[in-house]
């Protein structure tokens, strides 16, 4: 079976992290699957199975700033330009390659509709929407997935459409108005993670730590436009510096240069704090922690329901107000801690941080999770 997957680029690393998973399971159920990846995305592309072939498309950063969007190609491309190239380079590859199962990840036409013509040519068998769960805020999802044409569109190419969150947390069709031709479609798979296998002493044995260590990690995924954050996190460390022996700092790889060294820099003087752009082992060092402060994205969240962490988890969107929603269930369920964005800029980290080592929470929810490895049936379902 040749599948193909589409994820559009992203300023962190979810939506790779999340077309890793899938191909992880298609790979593992199937000897005859061929996986092939078609993305904008730059970094973490080290997650995806060794067998996944990439056909990489031209790169862009997204700036989530409070007076809009900001759009910067890599190669200095003009907007416009920039995605017509990047959707005749898909269409040629689709053609060529001709999936029997196209899987595109959370944008039904593609990124500013690049996939359009593709899509509109069908070469492919069959086609599944991916989406994360909760979208955005209900006026926005039901304008950008579920009114008029854009809902029509999704009838027309999508046999199905898969859900990464688990129905008792969210449910599309409770939220937002998801079209009676749709409903059919949706396939509920659960967060996508795995339950970890190793025991805490297990992990932190794999990381070299002592069992005995109060251990902190933080990580804000990808990390692009995430400076303002890790002053917070760094300070909120610095408040607790008599709470841990080690703190592991992961900023992500796509935090720009000039907040890396500034993160450094003021992590020079806590003693025992270590900062890296980039972990391939971080669910392990989550599973190993005494404590997790992370983003609110969706497969971090995933991860962090996967080793049952003890995570404060921050929604750091300016504009959307997916992760404070997603977020916000967790949080009544009493499986995370959470303080809004501008409150953590304001210093509540000092505080919840210090309240999460004192009262740790251990979150053990296998039901919500392995999602991923639901994936071969639904491609079953496809292609009969």
């Amino acid at each position: 079976m040749r599948v193909a997957m589409y994820w559009h680029n992203g300023r962190s690393l979810g939506h790779t992290a999340e077309s890793a998973k899938i191909a992880a399971a298609l790979l593992d159920a199937s000897p005859d699957v061929r996986f092939a990846g078609l993305t904008g995305a730059y970094r973490g592309l080290g997650m995806l199975p060794d067998a996944v072939d990439v056909v990489k498309l031209p790169s862009f950063a997204n700036f989530d700033d409070p007076q809009g969007w900001r759009f910067r190609s890599r190669l200095g491309f003009a907007e416009d330009e920039f995605f017509a190239v990047r959707g005749e380079l898909a269409q040629v590859f689709l053609r060529h390659y001709r999936p029997d199962v196209l899987l595109v990840n959370h944008l039904p036409s593609g990124a500013e509709s690049e996939l359009a013509p593709a899509l509109q040519e069908r070469a492919y068998t069959s086609a599944v929407l991916t989406l994360r769960g909760v979208l955005f805020d209900r006026a926005k999802t039901n304008r950008e997935y579920f009114v008029g044409e854009v809902a029509d569109h999704i009838a027309r190419t999508y046999e199905r459409i898969t859900v990464h969150a688990p129905p008792e947390v969210f449910r599309l069709e409770e939220h937002y108005d998801v079209p009676q031709e749709l409903l059919g479609r949706l396939r509920y798979t659960g967060y996508l993670a795995d339950p970890s296998p190793l025991t805490r002493a297990e992990a932190r044995e794999r990381r070299g730590w002592h069992p005995d260590e109060r251990v902190m990690v933080a990580s804000m995924g990808g990390g692009q436009g995430a400076g303002h954050i890790w002053a917070a996190v760094v300070q909120s460390l610095r408040a607790n510096r008599r709470a841990f022996d080690r703190a592991l700092v992961v900023t992500g790889p796509y935090l720009e240069d000039a907040a890396l060294r500034q993160v450094q820099a003021e992590s020079a003087h806590l003693d025992g704090t270590t900062v890296v752009t980039y972990d391939d082992d971080l669910p392990t060092a989550m599973k190993g922690a005494d404590l997790f402060v992370g983003a609110a994205g969706s497969n971090m969240i995933s991860e962090v329901l996967s080793v049952a962490a003890n995570a404060v988890l921050v929604p750091r969107q300016l504009r959307e107000s997916e992760q404070s929603i997603h977020v916000g269930l967790l949080g009544r369920r009493g499986l995370v801690r959470t303080a809004g964005l501008q409150q953590v800029l304001d210093g509540a980290l000092d505080d919840l941080v210090g309240e999460a080592l004192a009262h740790p929470l251990a979150p053990d929810v296998p039901h919500l999770l392995g999602g991923a490895r639901r994936y071969p049936q639904v491609l079953d379902e496809v292609v009969r």
